[in-house]
């Protein structure tokens, strides 16, 4: 795969499959279960030569750790990474206290491609953006590294600043933004997901689209569809959906269905336009290779983490070698 701006090729897209916050679950070999997200689950995957995605946060003194939430519990003392130093992070967090993004590139040194989500993708965030440029430049020589975030404009913002480094679009699913109306607090993500649908902003290289379960839609697009993942909701989801009359639901679900195509209809036409691969996330059950029809999705971030350390890692050399 020739990616034009960079006009090398990007090893990570050359690849099927992308695994999802490194390799992590119950190792029945070392006997304990690996998190998502650490050093250890990125190291496992570097180790078996299997590209990677992980996610990272901002510390109060700026350095890149990985971390999916803001908050990160230890104990029963609830921390916001955000507020605290990287030292303030480890006194209060020991071991649960999040990695350095750059521990885990200097460890990997380019052995295996690496796709890092900025979930802090503010553009006014101008010291985040420089630093994260910085470090991703520093690690990534020949592309070996891709950027993704929600936000267009922060990517848009980014690219100025990366080198050799691939950027990506993401694009989440209407459900997501819905959810998002629940707390004021959550305001933030809400913008950035309705945004997330402009795929022609940023002007990545690449657009990452959440599966779909739509069958019309994966009828006429032969688009990658996941509807177990789709459907499942959070606890807290389920607890409000049911104190609201059916009138309303049904209501909530004919304006998802219509973001949904908004969605779908964005992510084709860029693709038409541009001839942008797309990579979707995320693939949980091997039985989603069924419908992976689609001639412009190059890679797919695939989860098997519940069947366990030793046969995720089986089973995602068994499909890349398929």
């Amino acid at each position: 795969m020739v990616i034009k701006r960079l006009n090398k090729n990007f090893t990570i897209l050359d690849r099927k499959l992308i695994a999802h916050k490194g390799i992590y679950g119950y190792s029945n070999r070392l006997k304990k279960k690996i998190e998502p997200n650490t050093f250890l689950s990125c190291k496992i995957a570097i180790d078996n030569d299997i590209p990677f995605e992980c996610d990272i946060r901002n510390t109060l003194d700026n350095i890149a750790v990985l971390a999916h939430d803001n908050v990160i519990e230890n104990e029963g003392v609830k921390v916001k990474v955000n507020k605290h130093t990287y030292d303030e992070l480890v006194d209060i967090l020991k071991e649960k206290a999040p990695a350095k993004l750059e521990d885990v590139l200097r460890y990997n040194n380019s052995r295996v491609g690496v796709i890092v989500d900025a979930k802090e993708a503010h553009i006014f965030y101008s010291k985040y953006r420089d630093n994260l440029a910085t470090l991703l430049n520093k690690y990534s020589s020949n592309g070996e590294i891709m950027l993704q975030s929600f936000n267009p404009f922060f990517m848009l913002s980014m690219r100025k600043h990366l080198n050799k480094v691939l950027t990506g679009q993401l694009i989440c699913r209407g459900k997501t933004i819905l959810d998002s109306f629940k707390a004021p607090k959550r305001v933030a993500y809400m913008y950035e997901r309705i945004i997330s649908l402009i795929c022609f902003i940023a002007r990545t290289d690449v657009i990452n689209m959440e599966n779909h379960e739509d069958e019309k839609w994966h009828k006429a697009t032969r688009f990658f569809i996941s509807k177990e993942e789709c459907i499942k909701i959070t606890r807290k989801r389920d607890i409000l959906l049911e104190k609201i009359e059916n009138s309303i639901y049904k209501g909530k679900k004919r304006v998802i269905k219509f973001i949904d195509k908004i969605q779908l209809a964005l992510v084709k036409v860029a693709h038409e336009l541009t001839k942008k691969p797309v990579l979707s996330f995320t693939i949980t059950d091997e039985s989603d290779f069924n419908c992976m029809e689609n001639l412009y999705i190059v890679s797919y971030i695939a989860d098997f983490s519940k069947l366990g350390l030793e046969k995720y890692i089986e089973k995602m050399k068994k499909i890349e070698n398929q």
